[in-house]
């Protein structure tokens, strides 16, 4: 009998806990040297510009409020005070926007869907409406055309397509029909067969399974469009 991996979980945190706590504690000091840097060049700008800096958006993954708060430390001394002085998950954001989270995830999606937010263009637009109407699932139009379902489900909405079921649910699961159990009870006397006579027993039936809708070939092509641009 397998044992199952999920069993192993106490176990493999017991194993893993000392290393994230060395892990943290090393980041926790590259994050210092990095903020201290940051922080230099923030007041050297700040200093040549004539009404000081204005932290409108998000930079290098981190938020407007954090670079403006690291501005205000105005030396490592207190740079340091500050970061000691947080609470664990603020230290924890902190410590995401200097790896940028953010965009490392944006780079994972981008793997698994390369079209992502690029501009769909007329030919896609047909192409989609064509392998939908013959019946793809979300999982060949996804891989077909580089994106994830919701995109896929955006964009036929966006052509004016009614999805119905569709989309809240995946297209056209396997269902599986289950005949009606054969009754149990003996057959009457008069219909037994003779003693010592040979009974052929009739396999019960096999489970129904509804089959997919028949596709064309071309509509599970895996490989997804090059160059095509996608929009919402």
């Amino acid at each position: 009998m397998k044992k199952r991996i999920s069993e192993l979980a106490p176990n493999m945190e017991a194993v893993l806990a000392p290393h994230r706590g060395i892990a943290y504690d090393a980041l926790t000091d590259v994050l210092m040297d990095a903020l201290e840097e940051v922080l230099l060049l923030l007041n050297g700008e700040a200093s040549g510009a004539d009404e000081g800096l204005e932290f409108d958006k998000r930079v290098c993954g981190f938020r407007p409020e954090q670079m403006e708060r690291i501005s205000k430390c105005e030396n490592p001394e207190k740079l340091l005070h500050w970061v000691s002085g947080m609470a664990d998950q603020e230290r924890l954001s902190l410590l995401m926007a200097f790896l940028n989270w953010d965009e490392i995830r944006m780079r994972e999606f981008r793997a698994r869907f390369p079209n992502s937010f690029m501009k769909w263009n007329p030919s896609d637009d047909d192409e989609l409406r064509r392998m939908y109407a013959a019946g793809s699932t979300w999982r060949a139009l996804s891989n077909h055309f580089g994106r994830n379902v919701n995109a896929i489900k955006l964009r036929l909405q966006h052509l004016g397509i009614d999805l119905g079921a569709d989309a809240a649910s995946s297209r056209f699961p396997r269902r599986t029909v289950i005949a009606a159990p054969r009754s149990q009870a003996a057959a009457p006397a008069d219909t037994m067969p003779p003693s010592g006579a040979s009974v052929s027993a009739t396999p019960a039936p096999s489970p129904a399974v509804e089959p997919f809708p028949s596709f064309s070939p071309d509509i599970f092509d895996p490989s997804p469009s090059q160059g095509i641009p996608i929009s919402q």
